[in-house]
């Protein structure tokens, strides 16, 4: 699964960074593609894991998780100087663990079942946040956003909430099982391309990068891998300690750097992100694999 994964991020990533060198037509169909895969994945991961909780234990060490991303955010509005509240989130989340595109299929390869279910409750945890976000983005976004389309960017709280009906009218269906297990390459596949994609669009390639960026993500990203690994220290969960450690020394969030497409916001710390963030990727694998083998 773990190779599964790995490949499926690789040739995600290629057609991701073909497709956008097609033209302008990709271009401007870009904010289209990525609603659409908010819509199927984002919100279908929210429902089913609303619907399979079995037990109110489950969700203790997700929330711990999701904890990490509420702290970011504060800190970021706290300090976000000439920034408006929308910016300063997408920072927040920049910053942050991908918990959807890469903690998911690698907790899944390492942790299988055990880990797929603390990594997608942690990501659907941080739906509530996230929701924030993108209000506060929204509002402020430097490209207006037709009020049609927030249903569609605020799907995965919606998905949320109706996979908790579900789960009080009745047990999950087995078979839902297999949707978290296969969301991992799926997941790995869709969200590298089109990260690539968003990587190498025009809008982002014409945000310069400060050293004030370059510090500024440095700091909040120390508090983020301060922050989960505290709780790989204090855990006696192997699966938990392992997704944990994955969100320390985790690969840069997918999302931002395509909602900045999306919104049009120019921020230097997401791009700063995407580039410098896949130099903790080896770390996070090496402390998993010792979690998991050592």
């Amino acid at each position: 699964m773990l190779v599964l994964s790995l490949l499926c991020f690789v040739v995600g990533g290629l057609i991701g960074w073909f497709a956008s060198r097609k033209g302008g037509w990709i271009q401007k169909a870009w904010p289209i593609v990525l609603r659409i895969q908010i819509l199927l994945t984002s919100a279908t991961l929210s429902l089913v894991a609303a619907w399979r909780l079995t037990a109110l234990g489950q969700v203790v060490g997700p929330l711990v998780l999701a904890g990490a991303m509420w702290l970011l955010l504060v800190i970021a509005v706290v300090t976000r100087a000439e920034r408006s509240p929308g910016e300063a989130m997408l920072e927040s989340w920049a910053v942050g663990p991908n918990s959807g595109f890469w903690v998911v299929p690698v907790a899944t390869a390492f942790a299988g079942s055990a880990g797929a279910m603390i990594a997608v409750l942690a990501n659907t945890a941080n739906v509530a946040q996230n929701a924030v976000c993108v209000h506060f983005m929204r509002r402020d976004a430097p490209i207006r956003q037709r009020r049609s389309t927030t249903w569609v960017d605020q799907s995965p709280i919606l998905a949320l909430v109706v996979g908790l009906l579900l789960h009080l009218g009745g047990r999950a269906p087995s078979s839902t099982k297999d949707v978290l297990t296969l969301a991992g390459p799926l997941l790995a596949f869709s969200g590298a391309a089109l990260f690539a994609g968003s990587v190498v669009h025009p809008h982002n390639l014409s945000v310069p990068t400060s050293s004030r960026a370059v510090r500024r993500w440095g700091c909040l990203t120390a508090l983020r891998v301060g922050y989960f690994l505290l709780i790989v220290v204090c855990t006696a969960s192997t699966p938990l300690a392992i997704v944990a450690a994955l969100s320390a020394l985790s690969a840069p969030s997918f999302t931002p750097i395509q909602q900045a497409v999306l919104y049009g916001f120019r921020s230097g710390v997401v791009n700063v992100a995407v580039r410098w963030g896949w130099v903790l990727v080896p770390f996070g694998l090496g402390l998993a694999a010792v979690i998991r083998w050592g």
